[in-house]
């Protein structure tokens, strides 16, 4: 059954109109540099799909450097969901629509079999509503019923705003410098239990932290 999902009003499509171009100024004015496992990124030749994971407040530049990939990506089917959704048809994503607490189990599939064909797939693993840098077990589930490498990666840049909000959404500053950190690729077990979420959370946090200290040398 196909998860329902928000109608855009007129405002929203302004919104999305509006938003899709300045996401795109300001990425092209950024200096980006690759570290870690670079070779996972989206420049580079894998030999097999990855599973990106990523924490939900690097959405925005995250979504404009790996664009025009195919990338499936899960995003919630709620009206910010529904926003987002449609930026980021505009830079090349196939939206899985699907969140922890709705559609939940029919996006999880849908990636499952993404993935098995060799789909480059992505998932923020403490959205849509957190909390902040807590990883839920969809990222497990998909990794175990396909095999395929979890790959975590963060963003930072050396001057951003953070907005006020639960994940403390990060936008970088024009012209700023910027990183991406590319963790290892992580393999889970078919029969993997929850805690092997910890292995994922630990290189999560560690490229986080990686990327958080990169302009403080």
């Amino acid at each position: 059954m196909k998860t329902e999902t928000h109608k855009l009003t007129f405002t929203d499509w302004l919104v999305v109109l509006i938003a899709t171009p300045l996401i795109h100024l300001i990425g092209l004015s950024l200096r980006i540099q690759e570290e870690g496992e670079a070779a996972w990124g989206p420049r580079g030749r894998q030999s097999e799909a990855p599973l990106w994971a990523l924490w939900h407040e690097t959405i925005l530049m995250s979504v404009w450097y790996h664009r025009d990939q195919d990338v499936h990506v899960m995003i919630s089917p709620s009206r910010d969901g529904e926003l987002i959704s449609r930026i980021a048809m505009f830079f090349g994503y196939v939206p899985v629509r699907g969140s922890s607490s709705r559609g939940g189990r029919e996006a999880l599939n849908e990636l499952v079999g993404h993935l098995k064909a060799g789909k480059r797939c992505a998932i923020t693993p403490d959205g849509p509503r957190g909390p902040r840098r807590e990883i839920k077990p969809g990222v497990l589930n998909l990794a175990r019923m396909t095999g395929c490498p979890v790959v975590p990666f963060a963003f930072e840049a050396e001057h951003c705003w953070r907005l006020k909000s639960w994940d403390k959404f990060i936008i970088p500053k024009p012209f700023s410098r910027a990183v991406f950190v590319y963790g290892k690729p992580m393999r889970v077990p078919r029969h993997a239990k929850l805690d092997q979420l910890k292995s994922i959370q630990d290189e999560l946090d560690r490229v986080t932290r990686v990327a958080e200290k990169y302009f403080k040398k």
